[in-house]
């Protein structure tokens, strides 16, 4: 009987302690778990040929669902590619990058390209070896992180392969440069 009074009381106990209240705020903890739904394919290059550049790029967000866990989801945004063998090409205004136009950090000219494309994917394929300034821009129609983008410099070789997949974060701050995470996969 006397273990039984003590197990009621004890219950109670880790009940009103691992209860959450209405009001406590809703801190989630993407940043930590984002490695661990990352999903990238076991060969993101199978079937392509051994002489092919490529460079597939994929964008996605962080969503979250009613019961407030997280899910990655494809998303429309503007990918832009830019040569940049001898320069060092930076985004200033995310309105011009849109527009394919880029600035060289030591001219500070502007540098414009023609590779712009609206997917949440695309495959560029037959580059010639060099530096690449790859481009990743949100949308403006979304409530959250307009315009935010990110933008990441690669070195294509010969017949060389990229697979590279942003995913946004939840808070990602409008107009505002965000690091490209998770990973890059090259080959």
């Amino acid at each position: 009987m006397k273990s039984k009074l003590l197990l009621f009381p004890s219950l109670l106990a880790i009940l009103i302690s691992c209860s959450k209240r209405v009001n406590d705020p809703f801190i989630p903890e993407e940043k930590n778990q984002l490695d661990s739904i990352y999903q990238a394919p076991k060969d993101p290059f199978l079937g392509i040929p051994e002489k092919t550049s490529v460079v597939h790029v994929q964008t996605s967000i962080v969503n979250y669902n009613q019961w407030q866990n997280f899910f990655v989801s494809p998303e429309k945004m503007t990918i832009v590619m830019w040569p940049s063998h001898d320069k060092t090409l930076v985004i200033k205004d995310v309105d011009k990058a849109i527009q394919g136009i880029a600035i060289d950090k030591e001219s500070n000219t502007e540098v414009k390209t023609d590779n712009i494309t609206i997917a949440s994917g695309i495959t560029f394929q037959d580059y010639y070896p060099g530096k690449y300034l790859i481009a990743v821009i949100m949308s403006d129609e979304k409530g959250q992180g307009k315009k935010a983008y990110s933008s990441k410099e690669i070195t294509i070789k010969e017949y060389g392969k990229y697979y590279m997949h942003k995913i946004f974060s939840f808070d990602a701050k409008e107009r505002e440069f965000e690091e490209w995470s998770p990973k890059i996969i090259e080959k």
